[in-house]
């Protein structure tokens, strides 16, 4: 299992070449469309991972492989064949070609189930090639048969039924790694190679015990199902069990191919899942945010500071954004830009409504900036107001202070100046007091 360099508890979907470093999905960028990934600390494309740490491991997600034929298509193809097969059963010559025929499309048909499965695609396949090429792989599959029936007799005369037992018992395990060779090779005599059922084996380790189990019992109980529905019914249990055999057919190898999907690393290949949800694509916002969270980590504010800058050129009003460059910036006391930015930051707060903040992203600025006095005379008013509730009337007076320098709201400014005086003389400071007075009256005088 390997997990993200940024997300320690996260699998990694994506590899960096250049930095030899393995990555999530966050912490990625994507082209617009989202076909490419890139490294966010070098720019590099990325090799996907597939699902090889994500996937979950198939004795868990058994609900969803039971379900996986649950389909019209799905379900109307398994009864239609089993419903032919078991009327023309009787029949002779014809019932046995239709019953291969039958067979031919189900295997066709199953083996696709398992080839896109183990590429990704965990729903259903069309239908269409389930009716070209299955009567081949059902020769291909007899003539195995033959061939393993020849060498068990022969094995049989020759080292004893002992042996012959055990060999018989190696074959019915290789089952499951057979199918699965097969569907990747096409090749009979290939798959049923030891090396390559060793391969399989060994990729999937001590599960593949519970692999065989569930095998076993789902071709166990078919004959059980049939019995208990239709007793007596010798026509009505022949179709149910074939059903019922088919439906398990289609699970067996949709399952078989989840298991590739599952133990893709260790087979030598990488796909993702393919759900069937459209893809999501992330805004230029998200996109950032992802590489801004990577370079904070990488210790590159530099690129992190530039980054921002670049993302709020194009987005400047998405608000959340504002505020995590804010923190970034009074994080890491940037005080050649904090000031241009605080300023900015606070107007658009108190544009947005967001007044009950302005004190503490004041604070925050001053804590960074301790001269810093914010350019909009509507925001310095707010703010003066704020304090003076609390009765901090130094920051009154600092606020207020000047403002009829360069405003010409004279309305703001009588508002403004009355507060700066009822701080003057709460703080006992009269002949200030008595100058903002006379700036007060010239004022008053001026916006009659």
């Amino acid at each position: 299992m390997k997990y993200c360099k940024y997300h320690p508890t996260d699998a990694a979907t994506w590899y960096c070449t250049h930095c030899d470093s393995r990555v999530c999905d966050t912490c990625t960028q994507e082209s617009e469309r989202g076909e490419d990934r890139y490294c966010c600390k070098c720019g590099a494309t990325l090799e996907s991972l597939g699902s090889a740490y994500t996937a979950e491991p198939f004795w868990e997600r058994l609900s969803e492989t039971f379900r996986y034929p649950l389909t019209v298509p799905v379900m109307t193809l398994i009864v239609v064949l089993s419903a032919i097969s078991g009327v023309l059963f009787f029949v002779p010559i014809v019932g046995a070609v239709a019953g291969l025929i039958s067979a031919g499309i189900l295997t066709k048909y199953s083996f696709q189930c398992l080839e896109e499965t183990a590429a990704g695609n965990m729903s259903p396949p069309d239908l269409s090639e389930a009716f070209s090429g299955g009567i081949v792989i059902i020769f291909k599959m007899i003539g195995l048969i033959i061939l393993i029936t020849a060498g068990g007799i022969g094995s049989y005369h020759y080292l004893g039924a002992g042996i012959t037992g055990l060999l018989g018992a190696l074959v019915v395990l290789s089952i499951p790694a057979f199918l699965i060779n097969f569907a990747l090779t096409d090749r009979v005599l290939v798959s049923f190679a030891p090396q390559n059922i060793l391969r399989i084996v060994s990729a999937v380790g001590l599960p593949y015990g519970i692999l065989i189990g569930l095998l076993l019992l789902m071709s166990s109980s078919v004959g059980l199902l049939s019995y208990m529905v239709f007793s007596g019914f010798e026509w009505a249990s022949m179709i149910l069990q074939s059903v019922i055999s088919n439906f398990y057919m289609v699970v067996i190898f949709h399952l078989l191919g989840y298991v590739v999907f599952q133990y893709q690393e260790k087979l030598g290949f990488y796909a993702r899942a393919q759900t069937g949800d459209a893809p999501v694509y992330r805004s230029e916002v998200e996109r950032s945010r992802a590489k801004i969270s990577v370079l904070i980590k990488e210790g590159d504010y530099e690129g992190v500071n530039r980054l921002y800058k670049k993302t709020l050129d194009r987005n400047g009003l998405d608000l959340s954004f504002n505020d995590e460059y804010f923190e970034f910036l009074t994080a890491t006391g940037n005080k050649e830009d904090l000031p241009d930015f605080a300023d900015d930051y606070m107007a658009y707060k108190l544009h947005k409504g967001h007044q009950a903040q302005l004190k503490r992203i004041y604070n925050q600025t001053r804590s960074v900036v301790p001269d810093f006095k914010p350019t909009s005379h509507e925001v310095r008013f707010t703010l003066a107001q704020d304090y003076a509730s609390f009765g901090d009337y130094p920051a009154v007076i600092r606020l207020v202070n000047g403002m009829h320098q360069d405003c010409s709201d004279n309305q703001l400014l009588i508002k403004a100046y009355s507060l700066m005086h009822e701080a003057l003389q709460a703080l006992e400071k009269e002949e200030m007091a008595l100058r903002c007075k006379k700036l007060l009256k010239r004022l008053e005088a001026q916006a009659v």
